[in-house]
């Protein structure tokens, strides 16, 4: 029989708001919510009374609501009993779990309301501040109340009726949907449906049952729960996964073990074959770019109604401009949030220190990582003042009209606790909710999806604890490891077969994650025929299988990238084939321009732009500064003066820079004129010149290395790198190791400058380019060959990071790109702890050692 569809248009359907004074014991999308009368009857404006058929199917579950001292009608009354009671509104974690499980598995209960029927009703909200909530809270009360009602007939009456099929036959009855002798309502074909209130999924045994659930019902839709297997040709761990019957459920999902596939499989087939509504399902990437791949895969599965596919904080965002007052909200880019940063606190000037980061590191801590400001002051001492004036910052945005990146987030937060009509429209378009990446949420994210997909928790997590590399931003493999903590009776599936990567890198990346201790166990395979076999590209990668290491000296890394790339090309893989990554983006300038200068091209991820970084700056002008130690530019003095900080008193600077071009006589002479301290100040920078002069007659490579060491321009890099919290970019001792690196392809420091100036402006030739990237910036994509590059000490890890985990979590994620060879690149000197770790060869700590025994026991 044909499917009938009742629908409105509207791309976010607003939530049904009651005028009659009956009975509402669930009225989540409610806007209003009149006291229940256990008593009053709705007329169906046919005239008709309106009881329901109860118990209705057995295979729905349906149980019955009954007040203190009551019966239940007969069907009930062997069922178990549950008391709600003053107790529980105070304590209703036990009663929650009894409710969710009978919910959860259709089980039928007697419910005995025994507390006014106002005090379960009444909406909760709460007004504290966002940073003093965890990702656990929760509006029990709402919760409660919702499993009271989901899936019961209200006999307070002595009578069973279904609220559900009451709210059915008045949306509809003007298209001709009537009561039912036969189910809950029917449709003008005489089609009988039942409404159902249990989890989204019938009952294995209700397949000759015709059921509407009543989220779509509510939705405006009357289509039927459907009970078709997915179409798609999927393998059996993939097709358990989207096939997942109802409430949460966990995806591990390693590399290439097809995440994508997965998350849009389960979108076609929800809606589909399930039947949902689009306009109540929901799904969140990570990016942009990836909710518009996500889009782009679902195809014609996407309309103005629905599905929602999102980021977070366009969700965020959305839900400011909605339900945040009038006006249509800016979002402030970095330059405009630090003048508003400095507008709000005293942010004191310190010579090569960043000492604006520390504030906006801080606001960030308190708003994604739910962390009161006075914790976070203690915390990051540079964001002095951060405790007194958060409140200022955040209603100086307001004021002007304006979210930043994390207030979208957490302004979102504060409206769903505060509004609840704003929560219940932002649930009912997310009574399905998949959420891709999971493992990199923090926990504000958490938080703001715990909200949205409350009260039944419908959410399908898909992400890998093996991939949480964006730790610096509060991401924890806690939420994927504790998902049922999060989502009650979530179920856990994983996928175990690497379908992108060579038997040897899955293993060697095995091999790499055996050193964490905070991760889930899990067995990865590869397809059966996978091979390591490779063809022989000659040298120097000859005898080199899919997972190879090769140590140099770091001068020479550049080179030997660009010699293997060579060689790949040589046999035949096209650029686009090939990728180079590393933890840091300036470790690949030398990189960039070797493969320039060799005529290979690439996507040039850095510009002129970087000589304008502050040490990579300053240490160009201490090499024009020595190679013209007799004619020194006015600008260079400026620049070089106080890097390293000497400390020297500004009228003799300003002495220095009277003059167009001075020498470094005239230096030493104007220390001679001197006395006090600024004597041996100015002697010490006239001493340094010298040194780089001294080495500008050697080398590029010495003259560079000169510059970092003798005249201590890395230990002021070092302090300036010490204000920034996260390792999430290049740092400024990054930039002086790479610009050293970069030298030793062109030893001539007097041409030096000028052929890195020329090589950064030249335009790579049009066509297939090998991809150059950080591995924060590449999950979810693959190449043929990858060079995993300067896999050394302080890169990986890397040294402003505390977490080592971490930290091998994104060496694995830079391994597991690669589909056919995997190059990892490392200093002789210095090699990264984790190249030892590819073959499992590095000794397993005691601690490591102890949290794996007690794992294994445990499972």
């Amino acid at each position: 029989m044909a499917t009938e569809r009742l629908t409105s248009t509207e791309p976010e359907p607003e939530p049904e708001t009651e005028t009659e004074p009956e009975p509402e014991p669930e009225p989540e999308t409610e806007t209003r919510f009149p006291s229940p009368d256990p008593h009053a009857e709705c007329e169906h404006p046919s005239g008709r009374l309106g009881r329901m058929a109860a118990p209705g199917p057995p295979e729905l579950g349906r149980g019955v609501v009954v007040l203190p001292g009551m019966d239940p009608p007969g069907p009930w009354a062997a069922q178990p009993r549950v008391v709600i009671d003053q107790q529980v509104l105070d304590e209703p974690s036990a009663a929650l779990a009894t409710l969710q499980q009978a919910w959860s598995a259709r089980q039928s209960l007697v419910v005995e309301l025994a507390v006014d029927s106002k005090a379960l009703q009444e909406r909760e909200t709460r007004r504290l501040p966002v940073h003093d909530l965890s990702p656990r809270f929760e509006f029990a009360r709402e919760r409660l109340h919702f499993l009271v009602w989901a899936n019961n007939y209200d006999a307070r009456n002595g009578e069973p009726i279904w609220w559900h099929g009451r709210k059915a036959l008045r949306s509809f009855a003007t298209q001709g949907v009537q009561e039912s002798d036969a189910a809950d309502i029917e449709l003008p074909d005489g089609t009988p449906l039942w409404v159902d209130g249990g989890p989204f999924a019938p009952s294995a045994d209700a397949d000759g049952i015709r059921i509407v659930h009543r989220w779509n019902t509510e939705a405006r839709s009357l289509s039927p729960i459907g009970h078709q297997p997915p179409e798609a040709d999927l393998a059996g761990d993939q097709l358990a996964a989207v096939r997942h019957a109802a409430g949460g459920a966990r995806v591990i999902a390693p590399a290439g073990s097809g995440k994508t596939r997965v998350l849009t499989e389960r979108l076609r087939y929800l809606m589909e074959e399930r039947g949902a509504d689009p306009s109540t399902v929901t799904a969140l990437a990570y990016n942009k770019k990836a909710a518009d791949e996500l889009q782009e895969r679902c195809g014609g599965l996407v309309t103005a109604r629905g599905p929602h596919i999102r980021t977070l904080n366009s969700v965020g965002f959305s839900i400011c401009n909605e339900f945040g007052g009038p006006g249509r909200l800016d979002v402030l880019e970095e330059p405009r949030v630090r003048d508003l940063v400095q507008q709000v606190f005293e942010v004191r000037r310190q010579a090569n220190t960043d000492t604006v980061l520390p504030y906006i590191d801080a606001l960030s801590a308190v708003r994604l990582g739910l962390t009161s400001p006075a914790a976070v002051e203690e915390q990051i001492p540079d964001a002095s003042g951060l405790a007194d004036g958060f409140d200022t910052y955040r209603d100086a945005l307001l004021q002007a009209g304006a979210v930043d990146f994390d207030e979208q987030i957490y302004r979102s937060i504060e409206i769903l606790l505060r509004d609840p009509e704003a929560r219940s429209i932002a649930q009912s378009r997310c009574r399905h909710l998949l959420v891709d990446e999971f493992q990199d949420l923090n926990p504000a994210h958490m938080l703001l999806i715990r909200l949205l997909s409350a009260p039944a928790y419908d959410t399908f997590g898909v992400g890998d604890d093996d991939q949480v590399i964006y730790g610096y931003a509060g991401a924890t493999p806690e939420y994927l490891i504790n998902f049922e903590d999060y989502f009650a009776g979530a179920r856990a599936y994983a996928l175990e077969v690497n379908y992108r990567c060579p038997p040897a890198v899955v293993t060697a990346a095995t091999h790499v994650l055996s050193y964490n201790a905070a991760r889930i166990a899990k067995t990865i395979t590869t397809p059966a025929g996978s091979t390591d076999a490779l063809p022989d590209f000659g040298e120097p990668l000859r005898g080199h299988g899919p997972v190879s290491v090769i140590e140099t000296d770091a001068e020479l890394l550049a080179q030997t990238a660009v010699a293997a790339v060579s060689a790949w090309r040589d046999g035949g893989v096209t650029p686009n084939e090939i990728a180079v990554l590393s933890r840091v983006n300036s470790t690949l300038l030398p990189v960039q321009i070797a493969l320039s200068e060799a005529g290979i091209p690439s996507n040039a991820p850095l510009s002129a732009d970087v000589l304008r970084r502050t040490g990579i700056a300053t240490t160009l002008a201490y090499l024009r500064i020595g190679l013209s130690p007799d004619a020194i530019r006015r600008e260079d003095i400026a620049q070089t003066i106080r890097r390293p900080s000497r400390g020297i008193a500004p009228n003799v600077t300003k002495m220095l820079s009277e003059r167009a071009v001075i020498s470094v006589k005239d230096i030493r002479r104007l220390a001679g004129r001197l006395s006090g301290r600024d004597v041996s100040k100015l002697t010490d920078y006239a001493d340094s010149i010298d040194a780089v002069a001294s080495a500008c007659r050697t080398s590029s490579a010495a003259a560079v290395r000169a510059v970092r060491t003798d005249v201590g321009l890395g230990e002021t890099m070092d302090v300036l790198d010490s204000s920034r919290r996260e390792a999430d970019r290049s740092t400024h001792a990054d930039d002086l190791l790479a610009l050293e690196s970069l030298a030793a392809l062109h030893p001539d420091v007097a041409t030096f400058e000028s052929w890195l100036r020329a090589a950064l402006g030249r335009r790579s030739p049009d066509g297939p380019s090998v991809h150059l990237s950080t591995v924060h910036k590449i999950k979810g994509r693959e190449w043929e060959h990858v060079i995993v590059y300067g896999a050394s000490k302080g890169l990986f890890p890397h040294r402003l990071s505390d977490d080592e985990e971490g930290e091998r979590r994104v060496f694995h994620v830079a391994l597991t790109r690669a589909i056919r060879q995997v190059l990892v690149l490392a200093d002789t000197q210095e090699p990264s702890p984790f190249v030892a770790e590819l073959s499992g060869s590095r000794a397993h700590t005691p601690v490591l050692r102890a949290r794996r025994e007690a794992r294994a026991s445990a499972d």
